[in-house]
């Protein structure tokens, strides 16, 4: 098996890098002054980065494709502030060269511990139709083996294996906190709205090779409508199950996106969609903001620009904390 070699955010800032990246963009562009260039998204479970090959593009262009695993090697520069790789020599890989688990980020988190946590909180719902229809949800082997792997989204937030479980573990845990400050919120409510809100997604999408890809159903229907037929069938299963209890749970899985203009098919309407829809928002962006800060360039005080944000991020002072931290760290040993 080929040697990784370093991720792609463990690379130097400049110089000469070998490595293995998995192609997820590749296009000939056209120069300014004439002729072509091959424009090239490198990828590992680390991060991503930019590739340029200006020598012979079209033959370049030739020896690998979207989705490939690749050995490249170049010297990395900085255009526009941001580090690109100018390709030297490129190859595609065999399938034994390979460790796909290195080219698809995944949580960090075992996901059978996540899955544990999820039941416990199913088992803190107190109403037992709710409870027994939770129950039949995350038991049904058909749900559950693909929640323990499927992102929650394709970049934004959550874009890794076992991602969609992380986010629904933590939206659990939130509303635990949020229900413990406002009393009036029902619990088992919210337990419900963040396992239902988004378990469309383990149609949506699936690992081709060493990456994820948008099913055919998930190209077609929205992941609203599949959340809605995931609960329709699972109710069907309680015969008397409660109407309003059901037209509660569509509720929040039509209105989790908060806006009609951000994809919301209705506005919430009861104090746990607000909730349910405040803190999806909140854990999302937080996670985007954490992942962006994280894989920013050492010694940066700012990220590059993020456009789905419309900013750039700050990270200075992240910095300085912790030199700060480690500083007193070293004064303490002294004066110990």
């Amino acid at each position: 098996m080929e040697n990784k070699g370093l991720y792609i955010n463990d690379l130097p800032q400049s110089g000469e890098a070998t490595f293995l990246a998995v192609v997820i963009e590749k296009e000939l562009r056209p120069k300014r002054n004439g002729g072509s260039f091959l424009s090239v998204r490198l990828a590992d479970r680390s991060g991503e980065l930019d590739a340029k090959a200006w020598d012979n593009p079209e033959a370049v262009a030739q020896l690998f494709d979207c989705n490939d695993v690749v050995k490249v090697r170049g010297v990395i520069e900085h255009y526009n502030e941001k580090p690109q790789l100018i390709v030297s020599r490129i190859r595609r890989c065999e399938l034994n060269e390979y460790n796909a688990a290195d080219f698809y980020p995944a949580s960090n988190r075992d996901p059978e511990e996540m899955f544990g946590e999820l039941a416990a909180f199913v088992a803190m719902v107190r109403d037992e139709p709710l409870r027994q229809l939770l129950e039949s949800i995350v038991n049904d082997a058909s749900i559950s083996e693909r929640l323990k792997t499927a992102p929650a989204a394709m970049k934004i937030h959550h874009a890794f294996r076992g991602g969609l479980l992380e986010h629904v573990l933590s939206l659990c845990n939130l509303a635990a906190a949020l229900t413990a400050h406002f009393s009036r919120l029902n619990l088992d409510w919210l337990i419900a709205g963040a396992i239902l809100h988004d378990l469309g997604k383990i149609e949506t999408l699936e690992l081709t090779g060493v990456r994820f890809a948008y099913t055919t159903r998930g190209q077609l229907i929205e992941h609203v409508t599949l959340s809605l037929e995931i609960l329709e069938k699972h109710v069907g299963r309680f015969p008397g199950f409660p109407l309003e209890l059901k037209t509660i749970l569509q509720h929040f899985i039509v209105s989790h996106h908060g806006d009609l203009d951000k994809g919301a098919l209705r506005r919430p309407m009861l104090p746990e969609a607000f909730a349910l829809s405040l803190l999806d928002l909140m854990d999302a962006r937080l996670e985007q903001v954490f992942r962006l800060i994280g894989s920013a360039p050492a010694g940066e005080e700012f990220t590059s620009y993020v456009p789905s944000l419309e900013r750039q991020l700050f990270r200075g002072f992240e910095e300085q904390a912790e030199q700060s931290a480690k500083a007193q760290t070293i004064e303490g040993g002294k004066a110990a």
